[in-house]
């Protein structure tokens, strides 16, 4: 059995078998995919505009053929569909897995990895 070890969050004395304990873990307050716009008739758009544009343009930019997966909003958008940006064509590009990994992350200093 595992020795139980103090939480990592400094001062916190709470014993726990790795990381931080309950009260010190981050929360995950993040809406549903469908909550945040990106539902049936956002799939059906996505379809149809990989369909047009099947290449990551950041890898393409570098001479790489990438087939494109995601659809990522060039400028990026707060409130789902709401947001007026949302729907703009103009506003959207199609990105490999990893390259909109990478856009969300260092340029947009957005999402999970993004030094805030």
């Amino acid at each position: 059995m595992q020795p139980l070890r103090r939480c990592t969050f400094p001062g916190c004395r709470n014993r726990v078998k790795s990381g931080r304990c309950d009260e010190h873990k981050p929360k995950d307050t993040r809406q549903s995919a469908a909550k945040r716009g990106y539902d049936h008739r956002w799939a059906k758009y996505r379809k149809g505009y990989l369909a047009q544009n099947p290449l990551c343009v950041m890898c393409l930019a570098k001479g790489i053929y990438t087939p494109a997966t995601v659809i990522d909003h060039i400028k990026p958008v707060e409130n789902g569909q709401a947001d007026p940006l949302f729907w703009v064509k103009s506003n959207h590009q199609a990105l490999c897995r990893d390259c909109h990994s990478y856009k969300t992350r260092e340029i947009d200093k957005r999402g999970y990895g993004a030094k805030k």
